[in-house]
């Protein structure tokens, strides 16, 4: 196999560009055994052992264009043509899709879930239905279920360069990318913000204009502050996040962000610190409404007896009060125990004795009587109080909860603010990629395959068709740090006018296969300067792109659709051109 590598590296034609970095495209190291009057033949066996291919490590977004017809794939930065292979695709009945794709994934070594387990080492994949770049043989024609196979040395050296996201273009000619520039395609914020700006803002407050919020419906709202941070920020920690609005260079964006997050840690910790003042009041709450319960039963236990008593001195006053009537009017006997009593006195006891006797008993019952009520008077009265302390100290027991409550939900909020905005930080280092259909006048963003938002656009419709253009932002102009450097490959150039609606009467005819034009540097920029001229972006959606485009920013326009089977979660867009 490394022969026949070797030879068709001989067979390779040379670069078309002298100017372009790395033109030589695959460097071979061979190492041979420094053995004075050794044979031809062993310096050639160790040559034939000590071949690899090595990739130059991209200085910019890296492009990865495959030819089917050529059976050949290309690597490209910003510098031009990094390195280039031969390749085995799908045979027939297991033709390789033509299209716009990104690694999905990446794997040193994997095995195939559809065919018997098949070895597929360095795979890169391209869809969730099967498709990839690994090493496999390369017999020097299409052999493979569809995937892209290629050299184990040359899949080895792309694997270690390339990465998740990198964009990945298949067609049937050989593409090159041409450099390119239109009036519609995005353009960074500025790197500064501008003198007079600054100058006007260092006078006024930062002012958030009204938009119409029917056009904004669709856009989320990126940076901004939050209850947790209005919140942090009312109980006087120090964070600055100034210019909270729409940022106005790149370097106030990024500021933003690290304004935010300090913002959000403050918020945090403040939000803790919350919590635990909030729990140790609520344990102080809690302690207090214990400690008022068995005040509030050793009083109960004060009062029944109490009750008890004054209900039996009512009774004895009652009796006393009774004998002493029935004394007064003289014909009533004496009770029972009243008339056995009076037996063991003296005979010489006289009525007026008899008289002082019952009423001393009567004055001594109401006396323990009112002394009686007087002391349960007394104790209902603190019992009221206890009672009142009681419902005082659950009311703050229920308060000093219900603050733990918000305190806990607080603290989970700014928790979930934080992730949240560590996560979109993280985001911001990855490519922006956009998908703009002018099948369905759709704008679609994804970032780290994240959805981002949709929203409609406007689209000319002039019967032409516009094929597929994919536009990479390679880096910042040189000449213009506010603008990028643009990258454009065609990935389907159509002929013809768009199929219209059939005519009345007509026999349907059979959808005949697209006619394409050839892949020259001519039909593919005119072609995409058209489709271009064709679009209408909201003034709003460009500017959330302003605000999120860095180097890496691949954009896809395309008469066609995303195919609902490979563009769910997980994945970048996948634009099948057959």
């Amino acid at each position: 196999m490394l022969a026949a590598f070797e030879r068709s590296l001989q067979r390779r034609p040379a670069p078309r560009s002298a100017m372009m970095l790395f033109a030589s495209v695959i460097a071979l190291t061979v190492i041979a055994a420094p053995v004075e009057n050794a044979s031809a033949a062993a310096r050639n066996q160790t040559a034939r052992q000590s071949i690899r291919v090595v990739t130059p490590k991209p200085v910019s977004p890296l492009l990865l264009l495959v030819s089917l017809k050529k059976q050949r794939i290309r690597a490209f930065d910003v510098t031009g043509e990094l390195n280039s292979s031969r390749i085995s695709s799908g045979r027939s009945g297991f033709d390789t899709p033509t299209g716009v794709f990104s690694i999905l994934e990446k794997k040193e070594y994997h095995e195939s879930n559809i065919y018997e387990n098949a070895p597929m080492p360095f795979m890169q994949r391209l869809t969730w239905s099967g498709i990839a770049l690994h090493a496999g043989v390369v017999p020097g024609y299409r052999a493979s279920h569809g995937c892209i196979r290629l050299p184990a040395s040359f899949a080895k050296s792309i694997f270690g360069v390339t990465g998740i996201g990198t964009r990945v273009v298949v067609t049937n000619d050989e593409t090159d990318p041409i450099p390119f520039d239109h009036k519609t395609l995005f353009k960074p914020l500025p790197a500064e913000v501008p003198a007079s700006t600054d100058q006007i803002a260092s006078n006024e407050p930062t002012k958030i204009a009204s938009t119409d919020t029917s056009a904004l419906s669709e856009i989320p709202q990126f940076l901004g502050v939050t209850a947790a941070m209005a919140a942090a920020d009312a109980t006087g920690d120090q964070h600055a996040f100034a210019h909270t609005g729409k940022p106005r260079s790149r370097a106030e964006a990024d500021q933003q962000v690290i304004d935010r997050g300090n913002a959000l840690k403050a918020a945090l910790k403040s939000a803790e610190a919350s919590k635990l003042a909030a729990s140790e009041r609520a344990k102080s709450a809690v302690k207090a409404a214990q400690d008022i319960e068995p005040q509030i039963t050793a009083a109960k236990r004060i009062l029944d007896p109490l009750r008890a008593s004054i209900a039996a001195t009512d009774r004895k006053l009652n009796d006393a009060m009774a004998a002493f009537t029935r004394f007064m009017e003289g014909g009533a006997p004496p009770a029972a125990g009243q008339q056995a009593a009076k037996t063991v006195q003296p005979v010489s006891v006289s009525l007026e004795d008899r008289e002082a006797d019952l009423e001393d008993t009567i004055l001594d019952l109401r006396i323990e009587a009112d002394s009686a009520r007087a002391e349960l008077a007394r104790q209902e009265l603190n019992f009221a109080v206890l009672l009142g302390n009681a419902s005082t100290v659950e009311a703050a027991r229920e308060k000093a909860l219900g603050d733990v409550r918000d305190a806990v939900a607080t603290l989970r909020s700014t928790q979930a603010e934080l992730i949240a905005a560590n996560k979109a930080a993280v985001l911001r280092n990855k490519p922006l990629s956009i998908f703009i259909s002018l099948k369905t006048e759709r704008i679609y963003l994804r970032q780290g395959f994240d959805p981002l938002l949709e929203a409609p656009i406007t689209v000319r419709h002039d019967g032409r068709r516009f094929g597929t253009h994919v536009f990479t932002a390679m880096r910042y102009d040189d000449r213009n740090a506010d603008s990028f450097d643009w990258a454009l490959v065609s990935a389907h150039l159509p002929i013809g006018a768009m199929e219209g609606p059939q005519e009345p009467g007509k026999k349907k005819k059979s959808k005949p296969r697209d006619a394409v034009l050839p892949h020259t540097d001519d039909n593919s920029f005119e072609m995409a300067s058209d489709a271009l001229d064709a679009i209408t972006i909201p003034q709003d959606v460009i500017d959330t792109i302003a605000e999120l485009a860095r180097p890496g920013l691949s954009v896809i326009v395309s008469d066609k659709d995303l195919p609902a089977n490979e563009n769910g979660l997980g994945t970048e867009f996948v634009v099948l051109t057959r």
